[in-house]
């Protein structure tokens, strides 16, 4: 039977990448009961992975997904006023059994955007396991609260010590961002997506990544959004794929806009560069298909050699551009190696 992480694992794995550590903190928090935080940089699905995971574990009916904010007040943290109680006996109580106190797991999204107040009376209730509020009391049935928010947990710390103690109440928190924005991660992202780009996957990978080292810092849901709008265009024209044309769509993209002036250069260099890194991946499987078929005589082991000695002249003309120079030169590297070997290997099968 597979254990937690590794469910949570194989729920992440099918529609994220650079999940692991989500996927850990997560596990741990389930099965151990205790309160985490996801937080970092906006657009990096931290909603969308617990969502994935509370569904993939058949949990949906048993978490209570509380959104904070400015405008949420005591009263709706705690399933809102019991308003006939109020008005029949004067007294101020709550329905708890329709809050997150209920709840097996609450999740809840920006939870430090609440007002201090409200996040002090959580602080309270989360230290106590229990909401006390005069004489209704109602213990908690929550085994775990996961917090999520775009803003750093020690900043919160810092406002002084209720605020301190409720971070406190959290022993477990992660920083969910990616180690690197290159083309890789993005394409890697990408493809966990049906194909609906027409080849052009590496492409608006490459030119999303260049903005970013062009210090455009472009989030994983933007170059989703960016992703949307180029199939989006494709569609308005009336294509089923999509062509160069529709990747000029993406200057209208959030964090995106300054590609607008340099737009054709950049797909043109993409496209180069994808189309050079295409020659290579070709190149390289047909010397590793050269290499298997060398055989064990020496006439097989000869048109080994000749084989190869085509593959070098090739090589000789590969045209890439520059940041793909090393791994062409590595090539042309490896196949004069594997003449020399093929050479040698002939020679060793003559003299047996």
């Amino acid at each position: 039977m597979a254990t937690m992480l590794e469910r949570i694992r194989t729920i992440l794995s099918a529609t994220f990448i650079h999940y692991e550590e989500v996927a850990e903190v997560l596990a741990v928090a389930i099965t151990a009961r205790k309160n985490c935080i996801l937080w970092g940089p906006a657009g990096h699905a931290k909603s969308a992975m617990v969502g994935a995971v509370i569904q993939g574990l058949g949990l949906t009916a048993d978490t209570f997904v509380q959104s904070f904010g400015e405008g949420l007040d005591e009263a709706t943290l705690w399933g809102g006023l019991d308003f006939q109680k109020l008005e029949d006996e004067k007294v101020l109580e709550y329905h708890p059994e329709r809050s997150f106190l209920a709840a097996r797991i609450g999740v809840f999204e920006e939870i430090f955007d609440a007002p201090a107040s409200v996040l002090l009376a959580l602080k309270d209730t989360l230290t106590a396991g229990c909401l006390r509020k005069g004489a209704q009391q109602f213990p908690m049935a929550t085994q775990v609260v996961i917090g999520l928010t775009n803003r750093e947990p020690q900043e919160i710390a810092d406002l002084g010590p209720a605020a301190q103690a409720l971070v406190e109440r959290f022993p477990l928190q992660l920083r969910v961002a990616w180690p690197a924005y290159t083309a890789a991660d993005y394409a890697a992202m990408y493809g966990k997506a049906p194909s609906a780009l027409n080849g052009f996957t590496p492409i608006l990978a490459e030119v999303i990544a260049r903005a970013v080292a062009g210090g455009q810092f472009v989030s994983p849901r933007t170059a989703m959004y960016a992703r949307e709008a180029v199939i989006g265009r494709a569609a308005a024209r009336g294509a089923a794929k999509v062509e160069k044309e529709d990747l000029g769509v993406l200057r209208f993209v959030p964090g995106l806009e300054k590609l607008g002036a340099t737009m054709a250069q950049e797909v043109e260099g993409a496209m180069a560069r994808a189309a050079a890194a295409e020659a290579l991946a070709g190149f390289e499987r047909r010397l590793a298909e050269v290499m298997a078929e060398m055989g064990d005589t020496p006439i097989k082991a000869l048109q080994t050699v000749k084989r190869l000695t085509v593959l070098e002249s090739e090589a000789a003309s590969l045209a890439v551009p520059d940041d793909l120079t090393k791994r062409r030169d590595a090539l042309r590297q490896g196949v004069g190696q594997n003449i020399t070997l093929a050479r040698r290997r002939a020679e060793d099968l003559t003299r047996i």
